[in-house]
């Protein structure tokens, strides 16, 4: 059975030792959650630096693992962007490029100062007939080389992207009491693998121990987000 935002709060009060009359609420979860869902996703996806917690040995990326590759999978989307004078909007959601095709042939990316060169290139030039394409990446969109995009039978690309992961909700509706009860309906599940809402949350106790100023629950998140587990 796959895990729930439920779920995910019964087990933050389980690893707090919380009662259900506590101090942790579904807002205090909102906050730590969906913040360190965010932290663990830029993690998997790789940060700018080169290495992180001063690891040694060869630098690794999304694409050279495919454990990280399998827990990004629920995030990993194909789309056909509309082409329209040249270039292609990517989708609101968009975060990583994993692939692009037009036509089934793979689009090489260039840099800005390359337009010029390919342009001019003799042995791969920029080909409709022959399928040899090119894309610049522009902060929303992609421009296409050659120009005359789309034709009358190329009008999209095919896009292999990674989403953002949802916010999680933790929806509810009051009982007679006034009390707050889960509502799966009005609730946003997380995303993720069931092993990977596990470590997550265990991740979020670093939060709750900064708010909480509990230094077990602060190092037991930063444990969670250093070894894994």
């Amino acid at each position: 059975m796959a895990w729930d935002v439920n779920d995910i709060l019964n087990l933050t009060k389980f690893l707090t030792r919380k009662n259900q009359s506590g101090s942790i609420s579904a807002k205090d979860l909102f906050y730590a959650w969906n913040s360190e869902q965010t932290a663990f996703f830029q993690d998997l996806l790789g940060r700018w630096q080169a290495r992180a917690m001063s690891k040694t040995g060869v630098n690794t990326g999304l694409i050279q693992n495919e454990t990280i590759l399998t827990k990004l999978s629920p995030f990993t989307l194909p789309q056909n962007i509309t082409i329209t004078a040249g270039a292609a909007d990517k989708p609101t959601d968009f975060v990583y490029r994993l692939a692009l095709r037009i036509n089934g042939a793979d689009c090489i990316k260039i840099n800005h100062n390359q337009i010029a060169s390919i342009n001019a290139n003799v042995i791969d030039p920029p080909s409709i007939i022959n399928n040899q394409f090119y894309f610049v990446e522009y902060q929303d969109y992609y421009s296409f080389l050659p120009t005359g995009l789309p034709t009358a039978s190329i009008t999209t690309a095919q896009l292999d992207y990674l989403k953002l992961p949802a916010e999680v909700i933790w929806g509810f509706t009051l009982d007679a009491q006034k009390r707050q009860v889960y509502n799966a309906g009005t609730s946003v599940q997380p995303g993720w693998l069931d092993m990977d809402v596990v470590e997550i949350t265990k991740r979020t106790l670093a939060s709750f121990g900064v708010s909480y100023h509990d230094k077990d629950f602060e190092q037991f998140g930063k444990t969670a987000q250093l070894m894994g587990n």
